[in-house]
C-alpha cells in the first residue's frame, strides 16, 4: 500500500511534487539550528570581500545576497533549500529533447536522494554543487548543438564552481581530460571552457596577493600539517562513504549499465560524465590516502553519477526512484526526530546538552550574563567586547545576538577570518566579557587582563561559564597570542612571492609587502 501511494505521488504534477519537497526542507531548516560553518559566512555576508581567510568567496557573497532581505536562518537558506530543484530542472531541461519520460525521473531521482532532501544549508559546497552542475549542462549543451557560446557558459560555471570551493579544481581537470585526451574532436570546446574560467581564478589570485595569501596557505599547507604516511582509514573511510551517498540501488544500476553503448545522440554527453565521474573519484581517492574526506566535499558530482544510469530501461529508473524516495524519507524522519527530541534526553551528556541549547538560545544565555557582570562591575555592561576562544561558538553567538563576538586566544587552523576583523590594538585596557566553552579555558585567559572574575549562569538547568576580564593588556596579548598566530598561520613556503599581509603589518609594525619566512621570521 506504501508502494503504491510512493508510485501515485511520483507522477503527480510537478507542481504538487515541488511544493511537498519545499515543505520538507523548510521544515528541516526551520528545525535545525544555525551551524557553526553557517554563522560564520554570514559574519563573511556581513563583511563583503571578493575573498576570505580560508576559502573563495562564494558563500560570503550568498550571504550578503540573503542579508539583504533577512537575518532568519531558513532565508539565509535558501541558496541550499533552492539549489537541488534549480539543478534537477536544469538536467531535465538538458534531457528532455531526447527522452522526455525518462528525463522526469532523472529529476525525481535527483531531488529525492538523501543527500538532496538534506541539504538546506548555505555553505560553500552550495555554490560548488550548483555551479558545477550548471556549469555540466552548458557544456553537454555545446556537445549537442556544437556551439561554443555554450562552451563559454559552462567555463563561467567553472569559474563560479571554483570561486565557491577549491576542490572544484577536479571539475577543471576532467574538463582537460575529456576535450584534449577522449574526446579531442571538441578541443576547441575546451580552449573556450578554460579562457572562459581564467579570470575567475586570476580573481582569486589577486585577492590572495593582497591578503597574506591566506586561503592558498590554509588550503595547501597549514590544513595539512601533520598529514605523514598513507592513511589507509580514510582510505576506507571514503570508499564506504561513497557507497553510502550513491546507496544500493544506484549502485546496482551503475553495475547493470557497465560497459552498454549509448545511443549517437547521447554518447558524448555519457562519455563527459563518465570522465568527469571518474576524475572526481579517483582525485578524491588520492587525496584519502593523506586525510579524511568530508562527505560534502564530494556532493557536486553525485547528479553526474546518477546520469550514467540513463541507459537503463524506464521500469528500472521508476523501481530506482521509489526505492531512494524510501531511503529519503527515512533519513529526513531520523532527523526530524532527533530534533524534536527534549533537551532531557541527553541527560548523561551534560557538554552536548550545553552545546545544543547554546545552538538555540545563546543570546538569551548572553542576557542573563550580562545582567550577571553588572553586578561586578561598574561599566556599561551592554557595551562590553565580547569574546569566546572558538570560532564555531563566536559565529553562532554572534549570529543570535547580532553583534560582534570576536575570538580570543591562537583558536585553531580552521575559520580565521576573525584575524582580519578584530584589531586587539583598540582593546587595551578595556573590559571583556568571554563566552568560556570550558570552565578550564580560564587558565589561558586571565594573563590577558589586569584583573578578572569567573561567574556562572543558570540557564533551563544548564551552568554556563564566563569570565569578566578587566584592564586587557595588549602588550602581553601580542607577545603570548598574537606572536604565536603569526609564526603559525602566517609562514609562507619560499614558492609563494612576498605579498601584502595587514595582520603583520598591523600588530609587528612592518611596512606592507613584509611577509613571514618560513621559520616565522620577518624578511622584506
Amino acid at each position: 500500500m506504501l508502494n503504491q501511494a510512493m508510485t501515485r505521488w511520483l507522477n503527480a504534477p510537478w507542481v504538487i511534487i515541488v511544493a511537498t519537497l519545499l515543505l520538507v526542507k523548510v521544515m528541516l531548516a526551520w528545525a535545525l539550528p544555525m551551524t557553526g560553518d553557517e554563522a560564520y559566512f554570514v559574519l563573511w555576508g556581513r563583511h563583503l570581500d571578493y575573498g576570505y581567510y580560508d576559502h573563495p568567496p562564494m558563500a560570503g557573497w550568498m550571504m550578503w545576497l540573503q542579508l539583504l532581505v533577512s537575518d532568519h536562518r531558513v532565508w539565509l537558506r535558501m541558496p541550499g533549500l533552492l539549489s537541488e530543484l534549480i539543478i534537477a530542472w536544469a538536467f531535465y531541461q538538458l534531457m528532455q529533447p531526447i527522452d522526455a519520460v525518462k528525463a522526469r525521473w532523472l529529476a525525481l531521482l535527483l531531488l529525492l536522494s538523501p543527500m538532496s532532501l538534506l541539504n538546506v544549508f548555505t555553505l560553500t559546497d552550495t555554490g560548488c554543487i550548483l555551479f558545477a552542475a550548471l556549469s555540466f549542462v552548458a557544456a553537454a549543451r555545446g556537445l549537442l548543438t556544437n556551439r561554443l557560446l555554450w562552451a563559454a557558459l559552462a567555463g563561467v560555471g567553472l569559474g563560479l564552481a571554483f570561486l565557491s570551493k577549491y576542490f572544484s579544481v577536479l571539475l577543471g581537470v576532467g574538463y582537460l581530460i575529456f576535450y584534449f585526451a577522449v574526446a579531442p574532436a571538441y578541443w576547441r570546446h575546451g580552449v573556450v571552457l578554460v579562457l572562459a574560467a581564467i579570470p575567475f581564478g586570476l580573481l582569486n589570485l589577486h585577492w590572495n596577493l593582497m591578503n597574506c595569501w591566506s586561503n592558498l596557505l590554509f588550503n595547501l599547507v597549514n590544513r595539512n600539517e601533520g598529514s605523514t604516511g598513507v592513511q589507509w582509514a580514510a582510505l576506507a573511510s571514503y570508499v564506504v562513504m561513497m557507497a553510502y551517498v550513491l546507496l544500493p540501488p544506484v549502485l546496482r544500476g551503475l553495475y547493470q549499465v557497465r560497459g552498454q553503448v549509448h545511443e549517437v545522440t547521447v554518447a558524448p554527453i555519457m562519455r563527459l560524465a563518465a570522465t568527469l565521474v571518474a576524475t572526481a573519484f579517483l582525485g578524491f581517492l588520492l587525496v584519502s590516502l593523506g586525510k579524511n574526506i568530508g562527505l560534502h566535499w564530494v556532493l557536486w558530482f553525485h547528479p553526474f553519477c546518477l546520469l550514467l544510469l540513463w541507459r537503463l530501461p524506464l521500469t528500472r529508473w521508476q523501481q530506482i526512484t521509489r526505492q531512494i524516495s524510501w531511503y529519503g524519507v527515512a533519513h529526513v524522519l531520523i532527523v526530524l526526530l532527533i530534533v524534536a527530541m527534549p533537551l532531557s534526553v541527553w541527560s548523561s551528556k551534560p557538554k552536548l546538552q550545553r552545546d545544543i541549547l547554546a545552538a538555540y538560545e545563546g543570546d538569551q544565555i548572553l542576557v542573563v550574563a550580562r545582567a550577571k557582570a553588572a553586578e561586578l562591575t561598574a561599566a556599561n555592561v551592554d557595551q562590553l567586547a565580547l569574546a569566546t576562544q572558538g570560532y564555531t561558538a563566536s559565529s553562532v553567538l554572534a549570529y543570535l545576538a547580532r553583534e560582534p563576538v570576536m575570538v580570543m586566544g591562537t583558536g585553531s587552523k580552521y575559520a580565521r577570518q576573525d584575524d582580519f576583523i578584530t584589531d586587539f590594538r583598540d582593546l587595551d585596557s578595556e573590559s571583556v566579557l568571554l563566552f568560556l566553552k570550558r570552565p578550564r579555558e580560564v587558565e589561558t585567559a586571565a594573563p590577558w587582563f589586569a584583573e578578572h572574575q569567573l561567574f556562572q549562569v543558570d540557564y533551563k538547568g544548564q551552568t554556563f561559564d564566563f569570565l569578566l576580564g578587566q584592564g586587557f593588556d595588549y602588550a602581553v596579548y601580542k607577545d603570548t597570542v598574537l606572536t604565536e598566530i603569526r609564526d603559525n598561520y602566517y609562514r609562507f613556503p619560499d614558492w609563494l612571492p612576498s605579498c601584502r599581509c595587514d595582520f603583520v603589518s598591523r600588530y609587528f609594525g612592518e611596512a606592507d609587502g613584509v611577509v613571514p619566512d618560513t621559520k616565522g621570521s620577518l624578511q622584506k
